[in-house]
This record gives C-alpha cells, structure tokens and sequence, in this order.
C-alpha cells in the first residue's frame, strides 16, 4: 500500500514539475488572461500563448483559478482540438479528481498527438482511481505497444502483472 501512496506521490511531483516546465519564462503580470486576447488569437503560436498565461496565472496565489480555466475553455471553443489547452484541463481535471473529465480530456489528446505519453499515464490512473481496471489495462498495452521502450514502461508492466 505504501508503494502505491509512494508512486501516486511521485506523479504529482513529476507532473507539477512538468506544468511548471511548460509554464513560460517570463514574469508575473498579475493581469489575468483577458477576453480580448482570446478573441485576437488566431493562429496555434497565439492560442498557446493564452493557455500558457493561464497556466502562469494558475500559479499566481492572487490570480483568480477560475478565469484562468475559462480562458483555457474559450481556447477550445476556437480550436477544439488544440493540444496544449485539452492537454492542461485534463491535468488540471485529474489533480482536483475529476476522473470522468479527465478521461475525456486525455483521449482527446491521445486522439489528436498519439505520441504524447504523459496523456496514457494520466489516462491509466484517471481509469485506476475509478475502479475501471479493464480500461486500465487496455490502456496500458496500447502504451506498450506503442512506446515499447517508453518512460512508464516499467510502471505498466506492475499494472499488467498485478
């Protein structure tokens, strides 16, 4: 059981490293993410751009959580299949466990860029943490086939083996 609470611990270790990663390297504006420059994203460069000051804003203790989300939620309503904002709420959905989100969320991404395998070990868990082991499962070995050497390999072939 230990080991179980020790993994789930590193995950989150491992993915708050990776949002912060991912967040971009300027500073805090405070300014929150506005309607407008959603509305003057047209391109892929620019809707990233707006998911990545959410995100910057998420890390903000003054800024608002919620309107960081929404900003995130109008990228989407632009571009549906845009990767880094689904890619974010499915994150977002499962560290606050939202499980059914992020399930959605992640098979989106997998849908859209296959190669992404943080999507699968998001997935895998989201299905854990509901109790749908088949789903797990089936999960994991679309994983191993596709990323036979994959950064969560090891992990997944406990999943299988247990």
């Amino acid at each position: 059981m230990f080991q179980r609470y020790f993994l789930i611990s590193l995950f989150f270790v491992l993915f708050g490293t990776t949002l912060i990663y991912l967040a971009p390297r300027y500073t805090k504006t405070g300014h929150g993410v506005k309607t407008e420059d959603i509305q003057k994203a047209e391109s892929t460069d620019s809707l990233d751009a707006v998911v990545d000051k959410a995100l910057l804003e998420l890390q903000n203790p003054q800024g608002s959580p919620m309107e960081s989300i929404m900003a995130i939620r109008q990228v989407l309503e632009i571009d549906p299949n845009h990767l880094k904002a689904n890619f974010t709420l499915g994150a977002l959905s499962f560290s606050t466990g939202q499980y059914e989100r992020a399930i959605e969320r992640m098979n989106k991404v997998v849908e859209i860029a296959p190669e992404t395998e943080e999507a699968y070990k998001i997935l895998v868990e989201s299905y854990n943490n509901l109790g749908r082991l088949e789903s797990a499962e089936s999960t994991v070995r679309a994983y191993m086939s596709r990323f036979p050497e994959g950064q969560f390999i090891q992990e997944f072939q406990k999943i299988i083996n247990n």
